[in-house]
């Protein structure tokens, strides 16, 4: 099984029970399945898996994370077992080779690999579109607004170097930015929650 994790910022007014409900909508349909449930602190959780056509297809899933933030969401997608779609393709490459007959009998499985193989694009674009129609931005630099004083709670202006109330360093209440693409991460973060990028 391979899995990989993709995560991006969106912000906005957005809730993430109406992303998740969208998403069911896009997706549980014929060659996939989709559910959603609520998880903590306003959080969703979103399955997308590919349906069994025929007994001996890959399955392949997506899972997605929506979590609120103070300025809209973030959303985490991972993807499992996309190499067994891959080693379906090669099988069913080489079974045509031996016998180019066979490959018309095939062309409705590869349609459907294919089609695996680009699933968390699929996925993306659909967040994507969501978050464009109800009027939100993915992340960027210069979305976070100030910092708070860990001292007093006086809101600042990032890069102060001491409170404008208490007159506290401010150094580590600091947003760390991400050296790939820019964006201002709590400076507690481990991870880029624009890109993934370590910090």
């Amino acid at each position: 099984m391979s899995e990989s994790v993709e995560q991006r910022a969106y912000h906005g007014s957005i809730e993430p029970k109406d992303l998740a409900r969208s998403l069911v909508l896009r997706f549980d349909a014929s060659e996939t399945r989709a559910h959603w449930m609520a998880g903590e602190a306003g959080r969703a959780v979103v399955q997308i898996q590919s349906r069994q056509m025929e007994q001996r297809d890959p399955t392949t899933a997506v899972t997605v994370h929506i979590s609120p933030t103070k300025t809209g969401i973030t959303v985490s997608v991972s993807e499992q077992k996309v190499l067994s779609v891959a080693a379906d393709m090669a099988k069913t490459g080489v079974e045509a080779w031996l016998n180019p007959l066979r490959l018309l009998g095939e062309l409705d499985d590869i349609a459907r690999n294919v089609r695996w193989l680009g699933l968390r694009s699929e996925v993306w674009k659909a967040v994507d579109d969501y978050c464009r129609t109800q009027g939100s931005g993915r992340g960027a630099a210069g979305m976070l607004l100030h910092i708070i004083c860990p001292y007093c709670s006086t809101p600042n202006d990032i890069g102060a170097q001491n409170c404008k109330s208490c007159l506290a360093p401010l150094a580590a209440a600091q947003p760390i930015v991400c050296g790939r693409c820019g964006f201002l991460n709590a400076p507690e973060a481990s991870l880029c929650v624009n890109c993934g990028a370590g910090l």
